[in-house]
């Protein structure tokens, strides 16, 4: 499933996050994704909320420097 993370490294870009059971979809994508930036020490990690977007209940992947509006 292709998710939004908004803040970090990865802001306003979407990429492929597998749910722990596909039959749950969206409501079994991990509570807390981890990513390490190539240039930098240390790693980033993005916290799983939910916006609306198109009338839709959608996951996004927040992380803690973000201050912006929700949005999927």
């Amino acid at each position: 499933m292709r998710v939004l993370f908004l803040g970090g490294p990865w802001h306003g870009e979407r990429h492929e996050v597998t749910p722990g059971r596909v039959a749950r979809g969206q409501e079994s994508l991990p509570t807390h994704f981890n990513v390490t930036p190539p240039a930098e020490t240390g790693r980033v990690t993005y916290v799983r909320r939910f916006a609306l977007g198109g009338g839709e209940r959608r996951p996004v992947y927040v992380a803690a420097d973000y201050d912006g509006p929700a949005r999927a």
